[in-house]
């Protein structure tokens, strides 16, 4: 299942367009990846230097990714759509993680 972690600056950035882009980014995902358990954390940091507006990290397991390169694309052209359309202004930086990990549910 892929985890999505949203950091944002709060002076710049409301809660209610994070949780529109929080919304549409799960959906994005989902749709590229075809999984549905994808999930969103978003957090504004007490302490901030030298931040960027908004940082996407989507983290997921590498075997389940055929071609990094073609994800990513299709994500940040779906993203990039997802932009104009709702006239989300804010510039968004977005980082893929494949991860080698072993995930134990519900313990």
């Amino acid at each position: 299942m892929p985890v999505i972690n949203i950091e944002f600056d709060d002076k710049k950035v409301s809660d209610a367009q994070v949780l529109s882009l929080s919304n549409a980014i799960q959906r994005i995902v989902s749709e590229a990846t075809h999984i549905e358990d994808v999930f969103v954390y978003a957090n504004s940091a007490r302490i901030r230097v030298k931040i960027a507006p908004i940082e996407i990290f989507i983290r997921m397991s590498a075997h389940k990714v055929k071609n990094q390169d073609e994800l990513v694309g299709e994500i940040r052209q779906k993203l990039s759509d997802w932009k104009k359309e709702s006239g989300f202004a804010h510039l968004i930086n977005l980082s893929f993680i494949p991860m080698n990990w072993k995930i134990e549910i519900g313990i």
